[in-house]
């Protein structure tokens, strides 16, 4: 009994570990695309910023949670921002080197820029409208 306690103690502890490990990364990951001068993310996406706060989707098509999650969260974070905010689907698998830069792991992803091109936030995985909305809640009061 005390060995079975021991081994589900130590198992406790890897995932726990792993868990930290990929907080770190996903920190560390942020930290690098925040310190990348705009013109990095705005060349790769070939767009232009035009001062409104930029979502990028990354999607594949076949990623079923992109387009059964992830495309109707944006499609509702559109209307509730009422054209203040833009956003930009991209095919991870068609552009490898976009979702590079971005440091993009896994789709659906989304990247949160401010209207200078500065990133704001990663989501590695499925956002929410309501995630997605409390990320540029900060950047859209400030045009207010």
């Amino acid at each position: 009994m005390l060995e079975r306690l021991l081994i589900l103690a130590a198992i406790g502890v890897l995932l726990a570990s792993l868990g930290i490990l990929a907080r770190a990364r996903a920190r560390a990951r942020l930290q690098t695309a925040r310190s990348a001068p705009p013109e990095t993310f705005w060349d790769a996406i070939k767009e232009g910023p035009d001062g409104r706060p930029l979502v990028i989707a990354f999607s594949t098509p076949s990623c079923a949670a992109c387009h059964t999650a992830q495309k109707p969260a944006l499609t509702r974070l559109e209307a509730r921002a009422g054209g203040t905010v833009r956003i930009v689907e991209v095919d991870a698998a068609a552009q490898p080197e976009v979702a590079r830069r971005f440091g993009i792991l896994t789709v659906p992803s989304t990247a949160v820029l401010d209207g200078a091109g500065r990133v704001l936030a990663l989501n590695q995985g499925f956002a929410s409208t309501e995630r997605l909305a409390g990320q540029l809640t900060e950047e859209l009061a400030a045009k207010v």
